[in-house]
């Protein structure tokens, strides 16, 4: 490893030590030449992946693309951004172990939404709802119902959705503006 300060590659390692749960290891150095040290951290470069889009273009698979996708559903959520990076890494071991050269993006998104389901629901009906491309407020109301089911949880009351959208009440009549002269009764 070349030192940072003078360049020499004359290293010795003082000591190593395990980082962000096996998947990296830090090691402190010091220069043989210059005598000053320095940390470095090693981790495994996986292989080369590739993600097969929606119109069959391929791209490397980016890990810090799942991480901002991960960090915008978690926005203004009580999520550490340790528990942020420890879904990442799983997020990429899963995908690592599952897939050997090609992942479909579908597949990508899948992944996530069954690490992060585990995180916090909020963030999970966030990404579900760009990652499935929700429409409206029925797509929210059928996923909450999915979500109330497989937790068994009672406590909030959803109303149900019509199968069919035209048997819904319009959205937009029930949160229709009104002026001010129509608010007070004018």
């Amino acid at each position: 490893m070349r030192c940072p300060f003078c360049h020499s590659d004359n290293d010795k390692v003082l000591d190593s030590r395990s980082a962000q749960a096996g998947y990296r290891v830090r090691r402190k150095r010091v220069c043989q030449e210059c005598g000053r040290r320095f940390v470095t951290m090693e981790h495994i470069e996986a292989l080369n992946v590739r993600v097969v889009k929606g119109d069959e273009t391929r791209e490397p698979f980016d890990r810090e693309k799942i991480r901002r996708g991960i960090e915008r559903a978690c926005s203004k959520r009580s999520v550490a951004s340790e528990t942020i990076e420890a879904t990442v890494q799983q997020i990429e071991a899963a995908i690592y172990a599952e897939f050997d050269f090609e992942i479909p993006a579908q597949k990508i998104g899948e992944v996530v939404l069954r690490f992060l389901a585990d995180v916090d629901e909020v963030a999970y009906i966030r990404f579900a709802s760009v990652y499935r491309e929700f429409s409206g407020a029925t797509d929210f109301l059928r996923m909450i119902t999915g979500l109330q089911q497989v937790a068994g949880d009672d406590q909030v009351e959803v109303p149900p959705v019509a199968d069919d959208p035209e048997d819904e009440p319009p959205v937009k009549e029930k949160f229709k503006r009104h002026s001010r002269a129509q608010r007070n009764g004018s």
